[in-house]
């Protein structure tokens, strides 16, 4: 597996911690959900970001490995638009 995959599949672990934090400001209660929401959006949006964009460059250089680094910027770009979604009704 090339390591801009890796890079790609590692950036989908940080959009899981971004998550996870926003799933923690969502249970918790008083002003610091806030910050603990803020930086849940900005951790897991820079995931999402990040793991769409080196997919994309390593369908561009990798050919065999093209419908998985596709498929993946898929998962990624639609992550991000459900984050959107979450972030606009929470």
């Amino acid at each position: 597996m090339p390591w801009l995959l890796r890079f790609a599949i590692g950036s989908l672990f940080v959009f899981v911690t971004g998550a996870v934090m926003i799933a923690w400001a969502c249970m918790s209660t008083g002003w610091e959900t806030l910050s603990w929401f803020a930086w849940g959006c900005v951790t897991a949006g820079a995931g999402l970001i990040g793991s769409a964009l080196l997919a994309m460059l390593s369908a561009l250089i990798h050919r065999g490995w093209r419908r998985f680094s596709l498929a993946l910027m898929g998962a990624s770009v639609l992550l991000f638009l459900a984050l959107l979604i979450f972030a606009k009704f929470a």
